[in-house]
């Protein structure tokens, strides 16, 4: 959510982008009346917006308001990239899922964001998390697996730039054990009640193309019994990535 008011002049293309982050972020159906207070943008400008979205497909209209629209979704699944991640994903994913039976995510890097290219349903409820959902990387195992074999300190400084020193060198010992284990651990760091494990997948040259999860519930989740298990499932997706 946007935390003040736009400041003119605007263009049309962000005031768009702003609108359909909104309803992204809504999680569901949301109302003009919503958006306009989450971007700051004038309600009647919204409601024409919007209007054309609609026609477009970019957005479309239920009983509560407007979801995201099915142009979009068909834009998202053209993305080579993400795209291929999830054919090759899919086979791995079912034998983890029969291995474990619980919540299994594969993301890739945006930012200080890791963005779920495909989310499993597990045993855990509510879900934590979703296809599309955006997660922080300094808290999430999925992060951390990325994070530790990453080669660009640039994007470590910023997202730990609000690090107090201590907290700074913590984390920094934390990825150097991701790098020996090609395991990362959350231990309810990003959702109470719920930890997750995590693998890098790892391109040809060591360079982490996205990573692979599995989170349960806390009061049964053993990271030490599910680490193998997302670690060999890693390394099969990297590898099928390879072929």
């Amino acid at each position: 959510m946007r935390s003040g008011r736009w400041d003119e002049p605007v263009s049309v293309l962000d005031r768009i982008i702003a609108i359909l982050e909104a309803v992204r972020e809504a999680d569901g159906s949301t109302t003009i009346t919503r958006i306009a207070v989450a971007t700051g943008t004038p309600k009647s400008t919204v409601s024409r917006l919007v209007r054309d979205l609609v026609r477009q497909r970019y957005l479309a209209r239920t009983q509560d308001g407007v979801v995201i629209g099915l142009r979009l979704f068909d834009l998202g699944a053209r993305a080579s990239g993400p795209r291929q991640l999830s054919l090759a994903a899919m086979p791995v994913l079912v034998e983890l899922f029969n291995a474990t039976g619980e919540h299994l995510n594969v993301a890739v890097q945006d930012g200080h964001h890791m963005v779920s290219v495909i989310s499993v349903q597990g045993r855990l409820r509510p879900s934590p998390s979703r296809a599309g959902a955006r997660v922080p990387s300094a808290t999430t195992a999925l992060g951390k697996a990325v994070l530790a074999f990453s080669d660009d300190d640039s994007a470590l400084d910023e997202i730990t730039r609000g690090f107090a020193p201590c907290a700074r060198e913590a984390f920094e010992r934390e990825l150097a054990g991701v790098r020996t284990s090609s395991v990362a651990i959350d231990r309810c760091e990003t959702f109470p009640g719920v930890v997750g494990v995590a693998s890098p997948v790892l391109s040809a040259r060591r360079r982490p193309v996205a990573a692979i999860s599995i989170a349960g519930p806390a009061a049964d989740m053993d990271p030490r019994r599910m680490a193998p298990l997302v670690r060999h499932a890693a390394r099969l997706l990297s590898q099928r990535l390879a072929v």
